[in-house]
């Protein structure tokens, strides 16, 4: 482009000089001027034609002098570019490949002169980061940050995403959250602050972030549910107390706190610090909203002292699914609680029936272990093993089993 706009500048010239001269030629043809020059006892006379002629030669001459002159260092500065250029490419080529001594000392050679790029000093900091040596790191985005005057946006990032990459999310959620705040809606700012909050645990952040990823295009929608949803049972999950557990789940959204990951957390969290009261509602809700396994099986471990309650809303769900297996396992083990061997037998016995799992014949091994069928509840408990291995359970040898089920 250059060439092209010195070219043309050229040609306007030439052109320029060729009106002029055809304009005015002729009149200094007929008066050619007359020009004295007297210095000291020197006198020179010459008429203007020849004067400007005079002048244009030694001009022309002093260019060309003066461009032989500055040849060869001209020639030594392309000379030097390419061989910057040579380095920095083989310092590029050297880092994808992996080789990090390779790769900084190209890139420092490419750095020296004054070819020195911000791209070329990260991806030097980068390679010393492959040779864990941040101190040479450092120095590198330092040196970055100097072309600017002061620390940039793009040294920071690289900055940070290089202390996560060193197994630092700790160290970079301080210069992350600083970029958030200039840039909001930065992919890569939010990535990496969403990757440092997980490795770092801090679930509640992640909650809060999950708005942000979600407006700028990071992930859909649903995945933006599904991704609040895991950070709040994270939340609920690592709370240490009761008093910590509440809060924690005040502070979530009412759509929030009904879905069933986050009912699950809240129940299983609370029957660990043994304050089951807490989820039962909530439990019993969720249930009756979307029937799902795992509240279903929380509901039947929650004590509340009033058990016999919650075996009827069991038996009334179960008239609603009467083909349910769950329900029977969990009415099997509310009512082994109870004691109630006999009921509890009757609907465990069908439910390992109509769906073999490791808890139901765990649970139906109790029962049997009770009633002095030790044969049997042997078995019940070697089904449970092999369940868990990935075999097929082993027939029971219980000779009134289809009459129990056929009697529930």
């Amino acid at each position: 482009m250059k060439r092209r706009l010195l070219l043309v500048a050229a040609g306007i010239i030439l052109v320029s000089a060729i009106v002029t001269g055809a304009l005015v030629g002729p009149a200094l043809m007929e008066n050619p001027g007359y020009v004295l020059i007297e210095i000291g006892g020197w006198r020179v006379q010459m008429s203007f034609m020849v004067l400007a002629g005079t002048v244009i030669g030694v001009w022309f001459l002093i260019s060309l002098l003066v461009g032989l002159l500055r040849a060869p260092g001209r020639a030594l500065r392309r000379f030097r570019a390419a061989r910057e250029r040579r380095d920095l490419d083989r310092g590029l080529l050297a880092l994808s490949e992996g080789d990090w001594v390779r790769a900084e000392r190209s890139l420092a050679r490419a750095m020296k002169g004054s070819g020195a790029t911000t791209s070329g000093y990260l991806a030097a900091a980068r390679a010393a980061q492959g040779q864990a040596a941040p101190e040479r790191r450092d120095q590198y985005l330092a040196l970055a940050d100097r072309r600017f005057g002061q620390r940039h946006f793009a040294t920071a990032l690289a900055r940070a995403r290089l202390l996560v990459g060193e197994g630092e999310p700790g160290a970079a959620i301080e210069l992350l959250e600083q970029l958030h705040i200039k840039r909001p809606r930065h992919e890569g700012v939010l990535k990496l602050l969403l990757q440092s909050y997980q490795a770092c645990d801090r679930w509640h952040d992640v909650r809060l972030l999950v708005p942000a990823i979600r407006k700028a295009g990071i992930v859909s929608t649903e995945r933006a549910e599904e991704l609040s949803s895991l950070a709040a049972a994270r939340e609920l999950e690592s709370a240490r107390d009761v008093g910590e557990l509440s809060s924690v789940h005040q502070t979530m959204q009412r759509a929030l706190k009904q879905r069933p990951e986050t009912v699950a957390a809240f129940a299983s969290r609370a029957l660990e610090l043994d304050r089951p009261e807490l989820a039962e509602n909530d439990l019993r809700r969720a249930i009756e909203a979307t029937f799902d396994a795992r509240l279903l099986d929380l509901y039947s471990r929650t004590d509340t002292g009033d058990r016999a309650t919650r075996i009827r809303k069991c038996e009334q769900w179960l008239v609603d699914n009467p083909e349910s297996a769950d329900i029977h396992l969990a009415l099997g083990r509310m009512y082994l609680d109870d004691r109630d061997d006999q009921k509890a037998r009757e609907h465990l016995q069908i439910a390992v029936r109509k769906s073999p799992n490791p808890a139901a014949y765990a649970a139906l091994g109790q029962v049997l272990d009770r009633a002095g069928l030790m044969e049997s509840a042997t078995q019940c408990y070697r089904n449970a093993l092999r369940l868990e291995q990935g075999r097929a359970p082993d027939p029971l040898p219980l000779p009134n089993i289809d009459s129990s089920s056929g009697a529930q």
